[in-house]
């Protein structure tokens, strides 16, 4: 998840507002480190972790958080390990502010990842991910649903080339060495589209076509509604 944080840490400084929000976790890695929205909350979904920010329990599918009242919402590996992928998307559409940002991480099926995750799953071996039974989207398929669901796509990224090994680093001079990282370098300029993971960054669009309410200061939203919010489905 390091690499996550890296790709987290180029865009949460340029986004604004009152709320951010990270649905799910994979592992124990901190992404709320950076960024300048100060409002952040984690809604987990598995229990028995300790979380440093504060902390919702609830599924990724029915969120108790008032409709449009989020400014992002980060979704790293949720995807992949949920029942109802598409319902995921629209409950973070919901949730989000006109022009708010989704930011979501997702493991690639057409990769070393990828193919190593399906072989695990025949042969009945447990997955090398900390989770279990997930089904990577491919990149096209979410990236139409992003579309389809009034998201407008504003970047992508694709990173980790290397094989779901353990390889340890060495110590060159002082410094460690990992001997897979050529293929990060390689992975990217010679066959992005094999990555093992991407990054899909998008904004809800707005349809509506009445003027523009003007720039008077707005009060601030309440992030959780009076209750549970209404779900989307």
């Amino acid at each position: 998840m390091d690499t996550e944080a890296r790709l987290l840490d180029d865009f949460l400084p340029h986004l604004f507002g009152y709320h951010l929000l990270q649905v799910g976790r994979l592992g124990d890695a901190n992404l709320l480190t950076h960024g300048k929205i100060s409002h952040r909350v984690v809604v987990e979904t598995d229990g028995g972790r300790d979380i440093p920010h504060p902390c919702l329990w609830a599924e990724s599918d029915a969120l108790p958080i008032a409709s449009d009242s989020v400014d992002v919402i980060i979704l790293p590996h949720v995807l992949e390990f949920s029942p109802h992928m598409q319902q995921v998307i629209k409950e973070a559409r919901r949730v989000l502010v006109a022009e708010g940002h989704l930011l979501i991480f997702a493991f690639n099926p057409a990769s070393l990842i990828g193919i190593w995750h399906l072989l695990s799953a025949k042969e009945g071996r447990t997955p090398w991910i900390p989770c279990q039974g997930g089904r990577f989207p491919g990149f096209g398929r979410l990236r139409g649903w992003i579309v389809g669901m009034g998201f407008d796509v504003i970047s992508t990224k694709r990173y980790f080339f290397r094989p779901p090994v353990r390889i340890g680093a060495r110590m060159n001079h002082g410094r460690i060495s990992d001997p897979l990282r050529f293929l990060d370098t390689a992975g990217l300029r010679f066959w992005p589209f094999f990555s093992g993971a991407y990054l899909l960054a998008a904004k809800k669009r707005v349809t509506t076509l009445t003027p523009r309410k003007s720039l008077r200061r707005q009060p601030k939203r309440s992030l959780i509604a009076v209750g549970l919010g209404e779900s989307s489905s």
